[in-house]
């Protein structure tokens, strides 16, 4: 485990980043839920970093100052075929709620309490990064669990 650069900051910072990079994915998305909230900070727009913590906005705005320049490249990218895909459960049935949660943690290994609680955040990306063959694969199971699935 990598622990924060103790030449930055004092010791509460220091415990704080060690607790942040601990966290799961879904406490990561809760955590930047919940300071974008306190922060008033609104949803980037799709196709920005949807992870990007709030208090990375310096980072971020540097980051965004040289997008111009890696713009060209991106424009190529985007006539390639897409080889990678977000999971997106748009909705679920009621009578199949169980079911689409039990196909979610198999998917994410997530525990009861955690896939309960993404399922019920619908519509919410469930996996991203992952190759064709397997998001269709996942997309068939959920649907026939009661769910509606997109892939983006």
């Amino acid at each position: 485990e990598k622990k924060a650069d103790p030449a930055v900051g004092n010791e509460r910072v220091q415990k704080l980043a060690d607790e942040i990079v601990g966290l799961t994915v879904l406490e990561a998305s809760w955590l930047s839920e919940i300071l974008r909230k306190k922060l008033d900070i609104q949803k980037p727009a799709f196709g920005a970093m949807p992870m990007a913590m709030p208090m990375m906005g310096a980072a971020l705005a540097a980051a965004s100052a040289a997008a111009p320049a890696a713009a060209a490249p991106a424009a190529e990218e985007k006539k390639k075929e897409k080889t990678e895909f977000e999971v997106k459960l748009e909705s679920f049935t009621a009578d199949g709620k169980i079911k689409v949660i039990k196909e979610i943690r198999a998917i994410t290994n997530l525990g009861l309490k955690e896939a309960k609680e993404l399922v019920e955040k619908a519509p919410v990306v469930i996996k991203g990064g992952v190759a064709k063959a397997d998001a269709e694969n996942w997309k068939k199971l959920i649907e026939a669990a009661g769910g509606k699935v997109s892939l983006v």
